[in-house]
């Protein structure tokens, strides 16, 4: 009985997932019987196709396989004579170290104007020629290679070059940030040709290939453990999950000094960088360091997203989830103050609300009770300024209305009750929990209980918690991050919570140790610009040490498409209307999400809908997207973290909210970039599809 290596590919994932759940599961047990060696499994060649296959369910359906010895990879399965028609329709190609399936014939056709304006750039498109220098091509090479329009075409050309230049280009063209690499082994590949009496290398075999960092993103390899396949074969293995692009790949393995920051717009895979990261060193640092690794953010909606993803990724070896810890950032200043039997508790908005309701007795400028909460989180909290005389003497940079030394002792006096109405309680908010917590780490009274520090959604963390996190990652004996302890994700275009914070001054120093992920696996090219042009014009001048005004040069999206269908109706009713249409317009792309920037809005449009015939589900604080939801309301805000084939926003023309006019002058800044970054958020839920609509 031949027990085969299983390779599974992105093709093959994609035709599985079309298949609905019950075919699917009769695809995983032909799976299973055919490494079993099951009498009634049966792999034979193909006439005339370089391809195997195998059948699925008494041989309805076909699975399309590309054999080499003991190495078996999953290419496509489908209905019987679909499949073979796809097999003459494609073709494997290995340059090297790099394997690619293909396409052997392409369908042209004459597409819409919109479209073929929103063609997408060619793989080597933004290569400039001191690139291609450094592999010996000239300027009129890198024209033409400039001009290929995409990776199948790229292929069938470089089969025409030296090996070891076409599998340069070819990583050029997958992973640019990795030129260093990729000059080193193309030089060392010269010197080996030039050297006299070299003998030629055996070809690797292709078992060995497919775990190369450039296949990453189009091959995953399988347990090899009967019961770790089975369950990894019964999981609904994301695309997200089972792929990984060299630039994300060569980040979760990344060897780092300090702290490491990676960004990027919305859908280039941040999260998942982070995920495997958290996976990656719980593997590594197990030996070296017995504590659990952190992964983090800053609400428990995205935690319990973060832990269920997690618990996927972890499906082959699930004891790598006793190594790792999810939870809030605050979830965990809790656990530590508890250990140390200091209050920790999390007061809830009511009793924080009374708690500034008794220290507005102290207010002696006229302020609003929104001037002082906004100077407690954008001076004291953003600059650690927890004592009268801190805050006397610290800058409040991005405060519009300037007070002089006198009035801050008043501004004081207001602060300091709200922190003892605080203490009187036994509990506090977020930021006096995470102070408090830092100081226990950082006066040494605990050791940090961590060995590593992973932050999702870091746009929308707050500088308390940054400072916790650069607390429980801190060398005692250099008082820098430990190496590979600290690494954090975020966007500063989507913060919807918290102004952007300059992480050296929390202590985490990321100049220089940056990253920021281009590739949008996520929207179509249309949606990406649409989203884009609403946030274009915003500055993050106050983060001078995080590479974030550059997240959005060169960010491009894998998909082209449409830009969103905008809508205005001359009333909420006709608005109804149309949804509902849409709705029964494309059944099979679910769930359709439908997101408004406020209540009211949503509970109307809800209501509208329940008289159509159409039930809604209301999207819950803690509740999570599932595969049989159908048509799904939430807030813009809530919508941070999901994705769906069709998003709606409906009711746009209340984004943006006008700023109530309380507070500081520059709490209206902060107010109106934030609005903006909603809308950006809200587009690029979407996969496939976008409608903004709006009444008059």
């Amino acid at each position: 009985m031949t027990r085969f290596e299983l390779a599974l590919t992105q093709s093959y994932q994609e035709s599985l997932v079309g298949l609905g759940h019950q075919k699917q599961a009769h695809v995983t047990k032909a799976v299973l019987k055919l490494q079993r060696g099951h009498e009634s499994s049966h792999l034979h060649k193909l006439e005339g196709l370089p391809f195997h296959a195998f059948g699925v369910n008494q041989g309805a359906f076909r699975v399309i396989c590309k054999r080499d010895g003991d190495t078996l990879i999953l290419l496509h399965v489908g209905p019987h004579d679909a499949a073979y028609q796809w097999a003459a329709r494609h073709r494997v190609v290995r340059i090297g170290k790099v394997v690619r399936l293909l396409r052997t014939a392409i369908e042209q056709g004459v597409g819409s104007k919109q479209e073929d304006e929103l063609a997408l750039p060619g793989p080597l498109a933004s290569v400039p020629d001191k690139t291609f220098h450094h592999f010996d091509l000239t300027p009129g090479v890198a024209a033409v290679l400039r001009r290929i329009p995409n990776e199948n075409a790229l292929v069938d050309l470089l089969l025409c070059f030296k090996e070891h230049l076409a599998e340069a280009i070819l990583g050029l063209s997958t992973d640019p940030g990795d030129l260093q690499h990729l000059v080193r082994a193309f030089n060392d590949a010269q010197k080996a040709q030039a050297a006299p009496e070299v003998q030629p290398q055996t070809e690797a075999p292709l078992s060995e290939v497919l775990k190369a960092n450039i296949n990453s993103a189009d091959f995953w390899l399988a347990p090899t453990d009967d019961a770790l396949l089975e369950a990894a074969l019964n999981q609904p293995l994301e695309t997200w999950k089972t792929f990984l692009h060299p630039s994300q790949k060569r980040l979760v393995k990344l060897e780092t000094k300090g702290a490491y920051k990676v960004t990027g717009g919305p859908g280039t895979g941040k999260t998942i960088v982070a995920l495997h990261r958290a996976r990656y060193l719980a593997e590594r640092l197990q030996p070296i360091d017995a504590r659990p690794i952190l992964l983090t953010t800053f609400s428990r909606v995205l935690a319990k997203e973060l832990k269920r993803s997690l618990e996927l990724l972890c499906i082959d070896n699930p004891k790598l989830l006793e190594r790792i810890e999810v939870q809030t950032i605050t979830q965990v200043a809790q656990s530590i103050l508890k250990q140390a039997s200091k209050p920790a508790m999390f007061l809830e908005d009511d009793i924080l609300n009374a708690c500034w309701s008794k220290a507005m007795r102290f207010e002696g400028l006229g302020r609003p009770e929104s001037f002082y909460r906004a100077e407690r989180e954008h001076v004291l909290a953003r600059n650690g300024a927890w004592t009268e005389s801190q805050y006397l003497r610290t800058r409040r940079e991005g405060r519009r209305s300037r007070i002089d030394r006198v009035a801050r002792r008043k501004v004081w006096r207001v602060l300091d009750a709200f922190e003892k109405e605080l203490a009187h309680r036994n509990g506090g908010d977020g930021a006096s929990l995470a102070r408090e917590a830092a100081l226990l780490i950082t006066s040494g009274q605990l050791n940090s209980p961590y060995a590593a520090v992973i932050c999702d959604e870091l746009q929308d963390v707050s500088a308390g918690d940054l400072r916790l996190m650069a607390a429980l990652t801190r060398d005692t004996s250099t008082g820098k991050t430990r190496p590979n302890s600290l690494f954090v994700a975020g966007d500063n275009y989507q913060s919807l919570y918290r102004a952007p914070i300059v992480l050296s001054r929390c202590g985490i120093e990321v100049r220089g140790n940056a990253s920021v992920l281009r590739r949008n696996y996520r929207t179509t090219e249309g949606i990406r610009k649409a989203a884009i042009a609403v946030v274009r014009n915003i500055s993050f001048d106050d983060t001078e040490d995080n590479g974030d005004l550059n997240v959005l040069d060169n960010y491009v999206s894998l998909r082209p498409g449409p830009q969103p269908d905008r809508r205005s109706f001359p009333s909420a009713e006709e608005e109804a209307d149309w949804i509902v249409a849409q709705i029964q317009q494309d059944a099979s792309a679910w769930p359709l999400l439908i997101l408004t920037r406020t209540n009211s809005w949503l509970e109307g449009l809800a209501n509208r809908l329940r008289t159509r015939g159409v039930t809604p589900k209301l999207l819950g604080a803690h509740e999570s997207l599932s595969s049989t939801d159908k048509v799904v309301l939430c807030s813009l805000h809530r919508s941070k973290g999901l994705e769906a084939p069709r998003v709606i926003i409906a009711g746009a023309h209340l984004v943006p909210r006008p700023w109530n006019g309380k507070g500081d002058a520059g709490d209206k800044l902060i107010w109106e970039r934030q609005e903006k970054c909603l809308l950006y958020v809200g587009m690029t839920r979407a996969r496939d599809w976008c409608a903004v609509t709006k009444t008059s």
